[in-house]
């Protein structure tokens, strides 16, 4: 295993299934997945504005491995709201951008790297749900349905019946692209940079360049 040390490093854990009733929150989020995956610079940079106000642990920034915005913790905030001004302050002074540069360095690699269209197009390879994928893994394990045991319901037999009739290869891609989906849907994204040395044309990694600082930055990103 190949390990890099970078200037500075961010995560960002999206959880989009949020039990509200489960966990406390002093807040409610501005955050909309809508702004995040909508492929549009400008609404990226809203939801990322969104995610440092209030963080609910779906945002993360680290700095040289170690944590100095968000938490490790459950649901509750990862932030309380009173440290967030002095979190992203001492932010500033380790990387030495200012909030408005860094949030449009995050916003400018997320939207270059295109890498939240291709994680959409993985969540939306389930077209069945677990309803549906349910009795297709027992066509694959060549078992009753127990599922379709313990329904009476005549118009939802004959549904899951069209399932069941579905040959052996078609039965092992749906169950395949729900897994698949079902990972995608429930994943983190690690997003990390260093600035690129002066006078470096050729780098391995995907770069940016900021032009509040006239600075070019390396980014990669990991899922």
């Amino acid at each position: 295993m190949q390990c890099y040390i970078i200037p500075f490093a961010f995560q960002i854990s999206l959880v989009l299934n949020i039990f509200l009733n489960t966990f406390q929150i002093s807040k409610t989020s501005e955050y909309d997945p809508l702004d995040l995956f909508s492929g549009s610079k400008e609404r990226i940079h809203m939801a990322i504005k969104s995610f440092l106000s209030t963080t609910q642990n779906n945002f993360r920034i680290f700095v040289d491995g170690s944590l100095v915005f968000g938490g490790m913790g459950g649901g509750a905030d990862s932030v309380h709201p009173n440290e967030t001004e002095k979190c992203l302050e001492d932010l500033s002074k380790v990387t030495g951008l200012q909030l408005s540069d860094f949030i449009e360095l995050l916003s400018e690699a997320i939207f270059k790297s295109g890498v939240l269209g291709k994680l959409l197009a993985t969540q939306k390879l389930d077209d069945h749900d677990i309803e549906g994928a349910i009795h297709l893994y027992y066509n694959i394990i060549s078992q009753p349905c127990l599922v379709c045991k313990s329904i009476t319901d005549t118009e939802l037999l004959r549904k899951y019946s069209t399932l069941h009739s579905l040959p052996l290869d078609k039965s092992e891609k749906i169950v395949r692209d729900f897994l698949i989906s079902a990972t995608a849907k429930d994943c983190s994204l690690m997003i990390s940079f260093r600035p690129r040395q002066s006078g470096t044309t050729d780098s391995e990694y995907d770069s940016v360049f900021l032009d509040s600082v006239n600075q070019s930055y390396d980014y990669k990103v990991l899922m």
